[in-house]
């Protein structure tokens, strides 16, 4: 069965809005949508400060603020979009904490069966008063919501509405307790029309007639363009200042003009109703009469009234605005969808005048928060949401206009309406102005990283290292991008010391034990040992080794600080106390030395330990023995030795080494004679020595922790199974700072780094090891280095590559560093580099720090007009070719200017190496590697289809591209083109088996067989064969020698490349409309369809023939755009749970997830688990998680799947943790509703293996 998880959640804005939440009217809190979650953010004075998030089980369309009698608590409206609509009712009250709470107190379905969804208007408005909501879900009719003055649901009832095609909404709130509605719709001759009608709660229905607020007006169609985002409707209520004729007005948002209409006056409606009372009266005449009564009302109905005032929109299609908080509400953010940003100012004194201002360039706004005090929160799809000041000055780009405009269209500066006064009088004062100077007024206060839409993806490992980063083609409109996102801690260089290569370890050095600043490092290679000195500055120097007494020949084994026992005069026994004690041991012995503080040097003192020395009080056998391992702490110090002995000393009041126990691990015991790695770090950090000592022996492979008590003499306390490798670093680590072995407090855990690049993990609990885990950092030998990271206790694994160990969440995590080839690591806390850390490399030293142990890292290269549309990674040009869309903005009712080109950016640098351009109105769409055996040598090729939009329904033209891929044929300007081969259609995918080309053709699966032509030794594509069953074949995915077809209208096809022909092993002929599809093995299916569904296939054989059966269906929301095998972050080996991450996957809405394979009698627990959590919640919060997993189509729920199947939802799952300390609810789901759903999985297995879950996203 196949676990969904997030990795990276969606980071496209949908909706936002700025309200107040509780009672504190001075805190305003910012509401932002994103696809299935709600964020809550307070407005600080430094920003905004994230309050608290929570889930949304569908897919958010829209949320409004309602106004509430009760200013403690606030209802947000969040409506669902289709093919299941709700409207959520969200209370927001303060917590006795002085949080936000979250309580869900409606949830109204919109669902119906049958019905056709609103092609336009999908939308919630709520009146002004909060006590009417209408919702806009399904064509033909409306759903009217009543609201109590608390702001809570009260009833709803249905209207039919005559205008199918609705545009636009808006509430005109002329009277109190009269509810009228303006109307922007296209009526049955394609014709834009304005008008309102009235709701009557006591009829439940809207009025038959046009209601005489707004009367009838027709709006051109061609200032009116419909394009993705359909106009918008403001109404703009009257004020005192205002002229005397003005009661209120309509402002049309959208088109090439921004229009404002006049409301009617209460006797103009009253002359209206009249009118229309008598036309009634005359539609009971005769028929003829009845005709002119018709015509007549016809003629009114579109008789042209004039706009009070209007104002060119110079720019494209409007996509956002907002209201500026100002009193009188009269002025407007609108943004375009290129980002072009504009304040529309209204003036209603003595005429009425709009005047448009340019203000600068933003991302593009899918919506526009108005916050305080000139600041503004963009909310973007297609590029990074901002946080905007908008100032009064110009503050960049001084040399520019604010923003482009047509020269066409008569603009003016601010200065020059300065000059003048006041707006010179025209004969058409209702002109408007635009007023665009020099520069942008528009500073960036903060930016919120955005990657959606995620079109296409490309998962690499660049260095080799293992550490695999995802390439993304990300953004769009003016703020294309490609992305990198990879997971790993942050390192912050701060200093570099080149020379000392080879290291193998790093200790920092102190005056005294207790001391928290380091004065000295030692450093060990493989042949030598350098002590730097750290003078107060930032300046390290190498300590003279001929008289500062450490042993400097021969690598280091260890060297720490230690406590001395000196014997106070009367006392029988001694204690530990603080001391400049260092002890150094190496294979040839021990030295221990004294630091003078005075002197800022070290004396050796007395002389070098050696084995030999035990031989007089523990009798031969010691002579000739070499120290081949040796750790110490505080107190003690263990030395393996050669032949399978291990030694515990510590010192003496006279600071000479005793002997406390020795012992032989070989004879009777059957201990192999010869010891790998040795450790005794105390678990306890306020511990100045261990109970225990972790041994690891060569050939055996495996590890022993005895207890360091004297008197046990070494006894065993427990081993492991054998590892699959040497072991050649320990640890016994706590990875908390408790002083009390608390159960949520005390971490212990065993770490063992391998000598095949792999770190293996138990927990130590109970002088016991449980819950082997392995994950791996490389191929080299691994080595293990405690460090102390942000206040955290961490372990630096570091092989080919280096991971951090932690404890957070309640689980022990691994995070990679993002660094390379460090062989070892120290804290370090000096005057000048407090809270640091010491790395090796293979050049030198590095100091710096380390920060976010956890984080997501995403780096965006900017492309602008530039959309990447295709990407694909060419190891062999260790670069990367992206197929991009460049837009050329043009204003609403000129057609954009779009070309395409091939461009290729190194791999590490992303530096643009060069470009490959399209012919005019052709387009880029899809990109390929083939590698080709050509006269007994193999070349590397860039495939690229092409497709020439000549206006027609289905493409008919198009070109097979073959670019030379092998390095050195890159030049500046241009890349070497191949071959280009014309074709009858759009090239919607390429891909390889066996050295020929696969192109998915209009309906075609086409194959090419790559040769040197004859007559011109060139490079030339032969066509083999050609298989054409389906409609469009947008997917074609080659693993070997199999091909995955994806028809974007039909279903799949798996196919099998047989010598020269194409062999259809199995299909399937339902309707699915895959818009992405993936092999999970040679027998398996993963896709995704345009219903926001995933679905699995399996190929099954029988006698008779090969099927696909589908073996997994589940509704994920959101429109899936690729599919990669593989994990982004490396994850643990486990014996006794089998996970294992399959796939990547990436959307349209930046949701970046993990498909997870979990084993047979895993999932069936899992699956009675998903069963259980489901009911509970259903039970206590009314919301069904079921029901919105099921699969779904295009008008909703089907009766066959009412629930999903092979598939669980791994982010749902891992709530369970949160019941883990709570015995109400955790009785309940594991109890289930009766002894048939009682779960048999143990809560602690449960926890483990979800723990192990979280660990792979």
């Amino acid at each position: 069965m196949k676990v969904v998880n997030t990795f990276h959640p969606s980071s496209s804005v949908l909706d936002s809005l700025r309200c107040h939440l509780t009672g504190k009217t001075d805190t305003d809190y910012l509401v932002v949508a994103n696809l299935n979650r709600i964020h809550i953010s307070s407005v600080q004075p430094d920003g905004l400060r994230h309050e608290c998030r929570f889930e949304v089980w569908g897919r958010v369309g829209a949320i409004k603020a309602v106004p509430s009698e009760n200013k403690q608590c606030m209802t947000i409206l969040v409506l669902t979009d289709h093919p299941d609509p709700e409207l959520i009712f969200l209370s927001y009250q303060a917590s006795q904490s002085g949080g936000l709470d979250l309580i869900y107190t409606k949830h109204l379905s919109l669902l119906e069966r049958g019905a056709r969804f609103a092609e336009f208007f999908n939308n919630v408005l709520v009146d002004p008063t909060g006590r009417l909501a209408v919702v806009s879900p399904y064509t033909g009719k409306l759903k009217i919501v009543l609201i109590t003055p608390e702001g809570t649901y009260d009833t709803d009832f249905d209207v039919s509405i005559a205008e199918l095609n609705l545009l636009a909404l808006e509430f005109i709130s002329s009277e109190p307790d009269l509810y009228t509605l303006a109307i922007m719709h296209i009526d049955h001759l394609k014709r834009l029309q304005l008008l309102s009608r009235d709701i009557s709660l006591d009829e439940y229905q809207l009025s038959p007639t046009p209601s005489p607020a707004l009367p009838s007006t027709p709006l051109s169609a061609k200032s009116f363009p419909i394009g993705d985002k359909p106009p918008s409707l403001v109404y703009i209520p009257p004020f005192i200042d205002d002229d005397e004729d003005f009661i209120g007005g309509m402002l049309v948002i959208g088109g090439t003009k921004i229009l404002f209409y006049d409301t009617s006056s209460r006797e103009s409606q009253g002359n209206r109703k009249q009118k229309q009372r008598r036309m009634d009266k005359g539609k009971d005449s005769t028929v003829k009469e009845l005709a002119k009564a018709k015509q007549k009302e016809d003629e009114r109905e579109w008789r042209k009234k004039k706009a009070r005032a209007s104002v060119d929109w110079p720019w494209s299609e409007i996509t956002a605005w907002c209201a500026v908080g100002d009193e009188l509400g009269r002025s407007f953010l609108i943004g375009d969808k290129y980002g072009r940003l504009a304040m529309l100012s209204i003036g209603i004194n003595e005429g009425t005048t709009l005047t448009l201002v340019a203000l600068g360039e933003t991302s593009s706004a899918t919506t526009l928060t108005y916050l305080t005090s000139q600041v503004l929160y963009v909310g973007s799809h297609f590029g990074d949401s901002q946080l905007l000041r908008i100032n009064t000055t110009p503050v960049q780009s001084l040399e520019s206009p604010t923003l482009p405009v047509p020269s066409d269209i008569n603009t003016t500066t601010s200065s020059s309406l300065a000059a003048k006064g006041k707006m010179e009088e025209s004969s058409d004062r209702s002109g408007g102005c635009i007023i665009n100077g020099r520069g942008s007024f528009l500073s960036v206060i903060e930016s919120y990283k955005n990657i959606a839409p995620i079109i296409d993806a490309a998962l690499v490992d660049v260095d080799n290292s293992g550490q695999h980063a995802v390439v993304t083609c990300s953004g769009g409109q003016n703020t294309g991008s490609i992305s990198i996102v990879r997971n790993g801690a942050d390192f912050k260089a701060m200093a570099n010391m080149e020379g000392i290569v080879d290291v193998t370890n790093i200790w920092p050095l102190r005056a005294n034990y207790y001391d928290t600043v380091d004065t000295h490092v030692a450093v060990s290679t493989f042949k030598a040992t350098h002590i730097l000195s750290f003078d107060g500055r930032n300046v390290a120097s190498h300590v003279n080794p001929v008289s500062k007494g450490f042993i400097t020949t021969s690598p280091t084994l260890v060297i720490a600080n230690v406590l001395g026992r000196p014997k106070a005069p009367g006392q029988a026994t001694n204690s530990y106390v603080d001391s400049s004690l260092v002890v150094q041991i190496t294979s040839r012995g021990i030295a221990l030395l004294e630091y003078a503080v005075e002197l800022g040097e070290y004396a050796r003192v007395g002389d070098i330990w050696t084995p030999a020395k035990l031989s007089s009080t523990n009798g031969p056998g010691w002579e000739n023995r070499e120290i081949v391992a040796a750790s110490a702490n505080g107190s003690q110090f263990v030395l393996a030795l050669n032949s399978g002995r291990i030694v515990l000393l510590n010192l003496d009041d006279r600071n000479c080494f005793d002997c406390l126990n020795w012992r032989d691990l070989d004879g009777s015991s059957n201990y192999p004679t010869e010891i790998s790695a040795i450790s005794c770090v105390p678990l306890n950090p306020s511990k100045k020595f261990s109970m225990y000592i972790v041994v690891s022996f060569w050939s055996s492979n495996h590890i022993e922790i005895l207890s360091a008590n004297a008197a046990s003499h070494f006894a065993s306390i427990c081993k492991t199974p054998v590892l699959p490798s040497l072991p050649r670093s320990l640890l016994l680590f706590n990875f908390t700072r408790s002083d009390i072995p608390k159960q949520t407090e005390y971490n212990q855990y065993l770490i063992v780094g391998l000598g095949d690049g792999s770190v293996v993990s138990y927990e130590f609990k109970k002088e016991e090891l449980h819950g082997q885990k392995i994950f791996s950092v490389g191929n080299v030998p691994v080595t293990l280095h405690p460090c102390d990271v942000e206040g955290r206790r961490t372990v630096f694994a570091c092989g080919s590559r280096t991971s951090i160990l932690f404890w957070d969440k309640e689980r022990l995590h691994h995070s990679p560093l993002m660094l390379n080839e460090v062989s070892a690591v120290s804290r370090l806390n000096t005057t000048v580099f407090d809270s640091s850390v010491i790395l090796a490399t293979s050049t030198g030293l590095v100091i710096g720090s380390v920060k976010n142990l956890d984080k997501l890292y995403i780096r965006s290269i900017p492309l602008g007009y530039d959309n990447p549309r295709r990407i694909l990674h060419v190891p062999s040009l260790r670069a990367y070719a992206v197929g991009c869309i460049s837009i050329t903005p043009t204003r609403i009712d000129k057609a954009e200017y779009t070309s395409s080109s091939m461009q290729l950016f190194d791999h590490t640098t992303f530096a643009r190496l060069g470009q490959f351009r399209c012919d005019p109105n052709e387009e880029i769409t899809a990109l390929g590697v083939v590698s080709v055996t050509l006269e007994r040598s193999i070349g590397t090729y860039i495939c690229a289809g092409t497709y020439k939009y000549v206006d027609e329904v289905e493409p008919s033209q198009g070109r097979l591209l073959v670019f030379d891929a092998e390095d050195g044929s890159l030049l500046r300007e241009k890349i070497t083109m191949a071959v280009s081969l014309e074709v009858r259609g759009c090239v919607y995918a390429v891909g390889s088996v066996n050295g020929m080309i696969i192109a998915a053709i209009n309906s075609s699966v086409v194959v090419y067989r790559p040769e040197i032509d004859a007559s011109t030794q060139l490079l030339a594509l032969h066509k083999i064969t050609e298989w054409n069953h389906n409609y469009l074949v947008t997917n074609l995915v080659c693993r070997g020698d199999k091909i995955l077809v994806g028809d974007a209208i039909n279903s799949i096809s798996f196919l099998r490349m047989v010598e020269s022909q194409i062999q259809c092993l199995a299909r399937d002929y339902g309707s699915l409309w895959p818009v992405c599809v993936e092999m999970l093995d040679q027998s398996s299916i993963i896709g995704a369809n345009s219903d926001y569904n995933l679905f699995t296939f399996a190929l099954q054989e029988t006698e008779l023939r090969k099927s696909l059966e589908r073996d997994g269906s589940y509704y994920i929301g959101d429109m899936v755009n690729k599919f990669i095998p593989g994990a982004l972050t490396a994850h643990d080996v486990s014996v006794d749970m089998p996970l294992e991450p399959k796939q990547l996957f990436f959307t349209s809405t930046g949701c970046i997830g993990v498909i997870v394979d979990m084993g047979d009698e895993l999932s069936l627990h899992m699956t009675a688990l998903q069963r259980n959590m489901s009911t509970y919640l259903s039970q206590t919060k009314g919301v069904t998680h079921t029901k919105f997993r099921a699969p779904k189509n295009a008008y909703g729920r089907s009766d066959a799947e009412a629930t999903s199947f092979g598939f669980l939802d791994g982010d749902f799952l891992e709530k369970f943790m949160q019941f883990l300390n709570d015995p109400g609810p955790l009785k309940s789901i594991m109890d289930g509703q009766g002894e048939a759903e009682r779960l048999t999985i143990s809560v602690d297995r449960i926890h483990r293996v979800l723990e192990r879950l979280q660990s792979m996203h």
